[in-house]
């Protein structure tokens, strides 16, 4: 994982030479739950978070997004951190997207062992988007690796509304440390944008951590999550 989180940085400040002049976007929102692959990462209280992606012509792309977060006491951690890079490009007419993502907790109890790093790879055709994501050292005291595979796609059903589905599955020795077996999530909802907002109402829920984690930290039960985004 170290040599993940090195590859990173890395890659980071070699691209960065190159992105002086890419396109620079911005993001920020507000959400009733931040849910991580179905799980709250906010104690299932609202957190904010915001974000800066920086995108060049060739397909290179740089990004950096910050939320709160409450794991509970003796985490010393109210903030996540991510950094990524990756590169996308067309071929076979599909989209593909492959990069780095790491994750910080600043803050966090070095014994905790939270920050972890990714690599994934993924495939859009039409509104369909299929990704996968690998890690050699998962979040926690785990040691081992763990995957996420995630399928999600948008259909606009009239009047600029749009019905977003995704289902994704967690898998892995350091899933099943964490969470005592392989998991499901999925999410089913409807956005839109307006007044310069972007609005998203969906449903989110697990399948397979038993018994569902009921406590407000990482809490898995099934809840509605209402999202209000805006980009510039």
């Amino acid at each position: 994982m170290k040599t993940f989180s090195k590859a990173l940085v890395a890659g980071s400040l070699l691209l960065a030479c190159g992105v002086a002049a890419a396109d620079v976007s911005y993001n920020v929102a507000v959400t009733s739950d931040y849910r991580f692959r179905g799980v709250s990462q906010n104690a299932q209280d609202p957190a904010i978070s915001g974000g800066v992606d920086f995108a060049d012509k060739s397909g290179f792309y740089l990004g950096t997004w910050l939320s709160q977060i409450d794991f509970g006491t003796g985490t010393d951690a109210d903030i996540e951190w991510d950094l990524y890079g990756g590169y996308g490009w067309n071929a076979a007419g599909l989209d593909w997207d492959a990069g780095v993502i790491h994750y910080a907790y600043p803050g966090s109890q070095g014994s905790l062992d939270l920050p972890f790093t990714e690599i994934y790879i993924g495939g859009t055709y039409g509104p369909v988007s299929v990704k996968y994501y690998y890690t050699d050292d998962y979040t926690g005291p785990t040691t081992k690796s763990a995957s996420y595979l995630v399928a999600s796609g948008g259909v606009d059903i009239g009047s600029g509304v749009m019905l977003n589905l995704s289902l994704g599955q967690s898998s892995g020795g350091g899933i099943k440390d964490s969470f005592g077996k392989s998991y499901t999530d999925y999410k089913v909802g409807v956005s839109k944008g307006f007044g310069g907002f972007d609005f998203d109402l969906s449903y989110v829920d697990t399948s397979g951590i038993s018994p569902d984690i009921t406590t407000d930290v990482f809490n898995s039960e099934g809840t509605v999550v209402l999202t209000v985004s805006k980009s510039f």
